[in-house]
Formats: structure tokens, C-alpha cells, sequence
């Protein structure tokens, strides 16, 4: 039974998809589902989505897709001020989802501007006034790893460098690790490490290591995590990143720490791009099952699974696109 006294809940939510690898200018909106055609926008492999609760002029940031140029480009093709950025929230520390961050925080440009202080003012006070101009980020701190990859003989393929914090920080972003769920606003929050209990493995290649000094060690993922929003009297929206912990782990996870079972939309990567049949197919008899209103399987989730959710789930199905915005 649901207990919507666990968290918080939004009265309505808008998600616009400002990053995906998928881009249409003749698809038809809908009452909840508007898609932007009046200009082209570029496509790539990476995810970013903003997030506007209820009619809040401000805004939390998911992500920042895969290259420097097609978040900011399609925020200003879309006319959407980077200025009402109030949080980021990264889901893992892999560059299709944070490439464009640098170049995001300079245009947000939110360093503490000079001011005149009494010669009694204390060092308390100045941090202070510099942390309030910064742009709070969330993260899983496993996210700054240097990883790796090994080939079948053994050979080692890196580095992969880690995101680069102390650039974002200069930039003006106030990096708030957390391993565990996040309020980012009253019904919005991050999950943190998601547990991982399901059959799920695609989104966990074995092949995968971190180096901590000179040892390298198996890189289990540990800092993918999603969104969820509790929308009254709807239930929960998922909105993950690539879901490498599997979107039936993130689902799950979702429903323990809110106390909420009723699922009433996911969106994100399912990273199912290369999962064997069986995997997709009860990862699809799953979601099927808990009957969401909505599924968009997008970025990693791979054509196979997404004509599953499509075939098995035509009523709930939306194919990801970028420039779409879900009013839920």
C-alpha cells in the first residue's frame, strides 16, 4: 500500500529532454507530451533533461550530454535561460553525460562578483557569501574515478579521466557528494547508490576497472543513480541516466526509499543497447507489470528493447526524442 507520507510531493512537473540521440521535427504534440519543432536541434549520444517543478521559475539540471556544443546550443535554439539553473544533479561519472558541464558553468557564470567588506568582517562571512553564488551539484562520489577497461588478453584500454571537479568548482559549482538519497527540492530527489538485486547485468560489463594508485580494481558502477519525483496523487516519476545498476533495480529502489509503489512514469536510459534477449525481455514483462502511464526508453536503451516496450507497451510508450517536454 502506498504511503505518501514517506516524501514530499509536486502538484506538476515539466521535463524538457535538452540532450538524446534521437532528433524528429515532423512528430505531432500532444496535451502532456510537447514536442519542439520550430528549429532543428542536434542530436548526440548523451542525455540532459531539465526539471521545472510545479511553476517554479527555477530549474535543476540532469546532466549534460556528450560534447561541449548541443546542450547550450539547444537551450538557446529552445530559448531556455541557463540562468534558472538553480541545482545539477549528474547521474555517473561517464562523459555523455557531463561533457558540456564546463562550458555550462561559464555561461551560467556565478562567481561571486567583488564587494566592499568592513575591515571587521570574518572569514565565516566571506565563505559564506561565496558558497550562496555557487551552483549546487550532486554526485555520487564514486563518480570522479579514472577508469579503465581490459581487452580479452588482458590488455589494459585507458585512462578514462575522471570528471574534473576542481574545474567545475572554479567555475562556480559546489559540489555535494552523496551515496545516499538527496533531497534536491520537497518531492524531488537523487537515489543515490542503487542496490542491485535484480537479474540485471548488462549495464555492469566485467571488463570494467578503476585504478586507486597503482592497483586496479573492478568498477562495479557504484555511483549510478536516478531521479525520482513524487507526483500527488500519480505516483512516482523515474528518471534515470543510463540505469547501469538496471531501470528494475532503479524502479525498485525507487519504491523502498520513497514508500511509494505506485509507478506513474519512466524516462531515461534503460542501457540495454547490448543486452541478450532474455534480459530485455524480462526487464519489459517487469515495467509491463508494474503499469506505468508513461515509459521512454531513450539514449542507451538500444532499438531492440525499445520496439519491445513499444510492442508490448503501445499505450504507455513515447520513443525518446530531444526537444521533448513531458508535462506530468
Amino acid at each position: 500500500m502506498d504511503n505518501e507520507n514517506i516524501i514530499d510531493s509536486v502538484e506538476k512537473v515539466c521535463l524538457t529532454v535538452l540532450v538524446d540521440n534521437k532528433a524528429d521535427l515532423i512528430v505531432e504534440s500532444s496535451e502532456k507530451i510537447k514536442y519542439f519543432t520550430d528549429k532543428p536541434l542536434i542530436a548526440e549520444h548523451g542525455f540532459s533533461v531539465l526539471i521545472q517543478l510545479n511553476d517554479s521559475e527555477e530549474a535543476i539540471l540532469w546532466d549534460a550530454g556528450v560534447s561541449k556544443v548541443a546542450l547550450i546550443e539547444n537551450m538557446r535554439r529552445m530559448e531556455l535561460d541557463i540562468n534558472t539553473i538553480s541545482k545539477i544533479a549528474l547521474s555517473h561519472g561517464h562523459l555523455d553525460h557531463y561533457a558540456s558541464m564546463t562550458e555550462l558553468l561559464h555561461e551560467m557564470d556565478r562567481l561571486p562578483e567583488e564587494k566592499e567588506w568592513s575591515q571587521s568582517v570574518s572569514a565565516e562571512e566571506v565563505e559564506a557569501w561565496i558558497i550562496a553564488s555557487r551552483v549546487p551539484m550532486i554526485t555520487h562520489p564514486a563518480a570522479f574515478r579514472e577508469r579503465w577497461s581490459v581487452k580479452d588478453d588482458g590488455t589494459l584500454v585507458g585512462p578514462s579521466m575522471p570528471p574534473p571537479a576542481a574545474e567545475w568548482e572554479a567555475a562556480g559549482a559546489k559540489i555535494i557528494h552523496s551515496e545516499k538519497p538527496y533531497q534536491l527540492a520537497p518531492g524531488c530527489w537523487t537515489t543515490g547508490f542503487i542496490p542491485r538485486t535484480s537479474f540485471e547485468q548488462s549495464g555492469r560489463p566485467k571488463k570494467l576497472f578503476y585504478r586507486k594508485d597503482s592497483e586496479f580494481i573492478p568498477d562495479d558502477l557504484e555511483d549510478d543513480q536516478a531521479i525520482v519525483i513524487h507526483v500527488r496523487q500519480k505516483g512516482l516519476i523515474v528518471l534515470s541516466g543510463c540505469a547501469h545498476s538496471g531501470i528494475v533495480n532503479t524502479v525498485k529502489y525507487a519504491q523502498e526509499f520513497s514508500g511509494i509503489d505506485t509507478i506513474y512514469a519512466i524516462i531515461g536510459g534503460f542501457h540495454l543497447a547490448r543486452a541478450k534477449e532474455e534480459e530485455i525481455d524480462r526487464t519489459v514483462e517487469y515495467i509491463k507489470n508494474i503499469g506505468p502511464q508513461l515509459v521512454v526508453p531513450s539514449h542507451c536503451t538500444g532499438l531492440s528493447a525499445t520496439c519491445s516496450f513499444a510492442d508490448e507497451m503501445p499505450e504507455a510508450f513515447v520513443e525518446g526524442v530531444v526537444g521533448t517536454s513531458y508535462y506530468l
